[in-house]
């Protein structure tokens, strides 16, 4: 009898009588799954209404993704896309956090526009000044001056101009338009 005991002891012990271990995944799990087949859609568009129908519980879910430099570059952009359609604190820190590290300009371009569309307008510069002053690489630093003299107030054109003006020669096309934005070139 205690033979026959044993197997079913060790089965609830493993969880082999739960849900999850028929084969439901947990809500987490689900959600995780949901958001992955998302990321993965390459030719079905998902909506801005199903991406923001997950819910903020996909945030830490998707800022993970967005941080982690072993996942594919367009899975990161389009993490960081959807953090802004979804919005919160976390959704800012991960955008910040990607654009200042090393990695696909891909990625860190979308970090910057991110934050330029989660950040409220009077807050931008705080935001995205520290990018376009200490990003390792000159497209992002551009990118940042872009999203900044296209989406700030006027107020943050002179650290544009600035910017602009501290970049090597070769570099300063690259802050054509957002020097146009400012007035500074027309």
């Amino acid at each position: 009898m205690t033979a026959n005991l044993l197997p079913i002891l060790l089965a609830a012990a493993l969880g082999a009588g739960s849900p999850a271990a028929a084969g439901t995944p947990s809500p987490d799990e689900a959600l995780r799954q949901r958001i992955d087949a998302y990321l993965g859609s390459i030719d079905t568009p998902i909506p801005a209404s199903r991406w923001r129908a997950l819910g903020p519980g996909a945030v830490p879910i998707l800022a993970a993704v967005a941080r982690d430099a072993a996942e594919l570059p367009t899975w990161r952009a389009r993490a960081l896309a959807v953090l802004s359609l979804i919005g919160g604190d976390e959704a800012i820190e991960a955008a910040k956090g990607v654009a200042l590290a090393e990695g696909p300009l891909l990625v860190r371009v979308e970090a910057v526009d991110s934050l330029a569309r989660l950040v409220p307008k009077a807050e931008l510069g705080a935001a995205l000044g520290p990018v376009m002053a200490r990003a390792d690489h000159p497209g992002v630093r551009a990118a940042a001056a872009q999203a900044l003299a296209l989406r700030g107030t006027p107020a943050d054109c002179p650290a544009v101009e600035a910017q602009a003006a501290a970049e090597p020669a070769p570099e300063r096309p690259r802050y054509r338009r957002a020097l146009e934005a400012c007035g500074t070139v027309r």
